[in-house]
């Protein structure tokens, strides 16, 4: 998949051999923040502390100054990753990589995260807008007036930034969306239904237990309550009848996406202080990512005007994203809502400028986007746009006489900036749910707490109600049958303040039960991780934040102790005594120092190719792991016999063979020698530039799995497993104590230079489970001050 961009680069590598060879101490300058400057536009001088982490705390007098100066830090430390940010956004990529990204800056454009972004900036507020414009020009300050060479990306690919625009900084939040959306899931069923027909098909479906737990219990609260009808499976779907048009993203398109965005996974909690030490509440969040180098957060404390909160920020966003203030803390999982709908659209055969609709034919929107390509002529793309939103097939050109759009709740109007300058200044959970009202975009479960010892829960996001069907799959789009007709309103979404439990648990679960009127989606994730942190803190009495940090750290898996019984099933059955015997003896923990957790997840995955591969004879797969767990559950499918041969195979058979081929694989390996952890940098594909910038940070042997608390996804289905997702940060705050307990940690570093100090150094923190304190009190900031600069109005 990657190979595209690593001969983009090659040809650059005289270049990075001579960084190597003479120059690395001339581009070693470039990890250097700098010492004092003069910013014009500032009011008033703005001191910016570093601790030994290279942590900022930035301390001014009004919000303007301390937006103008943030921008200026998040480009000392972070600016490729703000110009990748912004050119996956816009789909620019080809100006610095060449012809080969030309397809991806296609669908990247078609997609239009940064035109969307346009109407985001526009609705600003004068005064929203005056301070992300301070923020641009703090990045610009930079830009135009750094010490030493850029950053080393920019040498290597041999370009210099444009100026930043809040335009830049309204798209990341559109990118963000983007990842979390639910957008491909649907594509795959059908595309396999159309594969395997749709009796199989329809086993691939998303579906979530009737027993998995809910994120608010019997006390959930939504506008309705009491009256409501219970809960009703959404009505048929309208059927698109005869192939339904292919989109395949280019994978170099998806690679880059990941790279920038979160992934469909997060563990939040909050315990109420009748469970803890000291009478408060306490946070917990970990958001798992795609491991990028650097990490997507930036931690900072920002002091000034109407701020006094630290946590994470998103270089590019002037504002903390999660952490907390002196009186309230909050954090986030994906809600996993369907927010994103496909329609089958009919081109007219007459006009091909023309598609069909309820009230006859309509003409195409058209954008003329151009991609200007580094050391090439520049490619036209037009862009066709429907009701429904933009033509998404127009990028695979297999569509034929009809395409496919698609209609996603990020091109609506958003307002999270409102939100989250709102959220960073709360004084309490009524006035953060207050400022929550603003956060249409991206879709979050949001837990929160305060130090009167309120604590709370409400989903956040715009959640599309449909006229019939549930999302998932495509449906036509010349009729009304698939259309929503409306957003659900805040109040409506599923929500609790100081539940009788004493504490919320989400990680990305079921939000409420049966009883809960309205559709929110099929594709939650398994409800292995909630149970298992609910386990452990139902168990807990006295709870103080080092306790907390311990259960983010936790790696029981609840998934594999399910079904551990078959494994051992399938050992004995194939004559595997020792096998079956080190899978008895073992606890559910995935350790990298476990032989049994080698076995049981390299036999599940060798068990769901066998069951899954040879109906798709010879294409690419899609056979979800959930699709298994329900045979294995069922004990029984159409699924199980391999169609390649004569005889009908069982559920058992397979079994055992696949665990047979597990023991010769795992041999005398442990977890860690079959699971390991790269977190690699954008370029570090080209071994070159890796070896003379030691660019990526691993491999590592990793713990945890898919379904324990410390989630440590793997993407392969044989052994090795690696791990390139996980907590891509962990912060704990107790209430009682928000300066002296607790703390953050992000998987790299606060550089995304890779010659400075601060690119890689809290990595050992985040392996090792240990957090870093960024205190608001000025007098506990300024003893762990290492280093400061003065800017100075110019």
């Amino acid at each position: 998949m990657l190979k595209k961009l690593a001969y983009v680069v090659l040809g650059l590598v005289v270049v990075v051999v001579c960084v190597a060879a003479g120059g690395r101490w001339w581009l070693g300058r470039s990890a250097s923040p700098g010492g004092d400057a003069r910013l014009a536009g500032l009011e008033q001088p703005v001191e910016v502390w570093r601790d030994s982490l290279g942590v900022p705390h930035v301390w001014a007098k009004t919000d303007a100054d301390l937006f103008r100066a943030m921008g200026y830090v998040h480009a000392q430390d972070r600016l490729f990753q703000m110009e990748m940010f912004r050119r996956v956004a816009d789909g620019r990529l080809a100006e610095i990589l060449g012809e080969p990204l030309v397809d991806t800056d296609k669908f990247l454009r078609t997609v239009g995260m940064g035109h969307s972004a346009e109407e985001s900036v526009r609705r600003l507020t004068p005064e929203q807008r005056r301070l992300m414009q301070a923020y641009a020009d703090g990045v610009n300050a930079w830009i135009a007036d750094h010490p030493g060479p850029l950053p080393p990306e920019f040498v290597t690919l041999r370009f210099e930034p444009e100026p930043w625009t809040v335009r830049n900084s309204m798209s990341i939040a559109k990118i963000m969306a983007w990842d979390l959306a639910d957008w491909e899931v649907g594509l795959s069923v059908q595309q396999a239904i159309d594969r395997v027909g749709e009796a199989l098909g329809r086993e691939l479906m998303p579906f979530y237990p009737d027993s998995g737990l809910t994120i608010v219990g019997a006390d959930a609260q939504w506008r309705g309550k009491g009256g409501a009808a219970p809960a009703a499976a959404p009505g048929p779907a309208p059927r698109v009848s005869g192939p339904v048009p292919r989109v395949d993203a280019p994978p170099l398109a998806l690679h880059l996406l990941e790279g920038v965005a979160a992934a469909h996974a997060s563990n939040s909690w909050v315990v109420g202080g009748s469970r803890t030490r000291s009478g408060k509440p306490i946070l917990a969040n970990d958001m798992h990512l795609t491991l990028r180098a650097p990490a997507i957060w930036y931690l900072a404390a920002l002091h000034g005007g109407g701020f006094n909160v630290t946590g994470m920020t998103l270089p590019g966003v002037p504002v903390v994203i999660a952490g907390h203030n002196d009186r309230v803390a909050w954090g986030y999982t994906n809600a996993m809502v369907d927010d994103v709908d496909f329609y089958v659209e009919q081109v007219d055969s007459a006009d091909s400028g023309r598609y069909r609709t309820p009230d006859g034919w309509a003409r195409f929107t058209v954008r003329r986007e151009v991609i200007r390509v580094k050391g090439g002529d520049s490619v036209v793309h037009q862009v066709r746009g429907t009701r429904h939103g933009p033509v998404l097939s127009d990028v695979d050109e297999r569509g034929g006489n009809r395409v496919m759009s698609m209609r996603w709740t990020a091109y609506e109007l958003s307002t999270e900036i409102t939100a989250l300058l709102g959220m960073n200044r709360a004084r309490s959970a009524s006035e953060f749910v207050q400022a929550l009202r603003g956060f249409n975009n991206p879709h979050q479960n949001v837990v929160f707490a305060d130090v009167e010892g309120r604590i709370g829960y409400w989903m956040g996001g715009r959640v599309p109600v449909r006229r019939g069907g549930d999302g998932v799959l495509p449906v036509p789009g010349w009729t009304d049958e698939g259309e929503w007709v409306r957003f659900l309103e805040f109040d409506e979404h599923p929500h609790v303040l100081d539940p009788a439990d004493g504490f919320v648990v989400t990680a990305n679960n079921r939000q409420a039960g049966a009883d809960y009127p309205h559709h929110i989606t099929t594709h939650w994730a398994e409800p292995y991780r909630a149970m298992r942190i609910r386990q452990i803190v139902e168990a807990g009495r006295g709870l103080t934040a080092a306790d907390v940090l311990r259960q983010q750290m936790d790696v029981t898996d609840a998934f594999a102790l399910r079904h551990l019984p078959r494994a051992i099933q399938a050992a004995e059955r194939a004559s595997l005594a020792e096998a079956a015997r080190e899978l008895r003896g073992w606890n559910g923990e995935a350790r990298v120092d476990s032989r049994a957790a080698a076995l049981f997840y390299t036999w599940f995955e060798e068990l769901r190719t066998r069951v899954g591969h040879d109906e798709f004879r010879g294409r690419s797969m899609y056979f979800p792991r959930a699709t298994l767990e329900r045979i294995l559950e069922r004990g029984t499918s159409p699924w199980v016999d391999d169609v390649t041969t004569p005889a009908t195979e069982t559920l058992d058979e397979l079994s055992a063979t696949a665990m047979k081929t597990a023991v010769q694989r795992v041999g005398e390996q442990r977890w860690g020698d079959l699971h390991q952890t790269s977190i690699d940098h954008p370029l570090g594909v080209v071994n070159v530039l890796d070896r003379a910038l030691d660019l990526n940070i691993g491999p590592f042997p990793n713990r945890g799995s898919f379904h324990t608390v410390n989630v440590s996804g793997y993407g392969s289905r044989q052994p090795p497993f690696r791990n390139a997702y996980g907590a891509s940060q962990r912060h704990v705050v107790d209430m009682a104590d928000v300066d002296g307990a607790g703390g953050f940690v992000i998987p790299t570093g606060q550089s995304g230079n890779p010659l400075s100090d601060h690119y890689r150094d809290q990595n050992a923190m985040w392996r090792e489970g240990r957090l870093w304190l960024i205190p608001l009190d000025r007098a506990r900031a300024e003893a762990r001050t290492v280093s400061r600069i003065r800017l100075t109005p110019r």
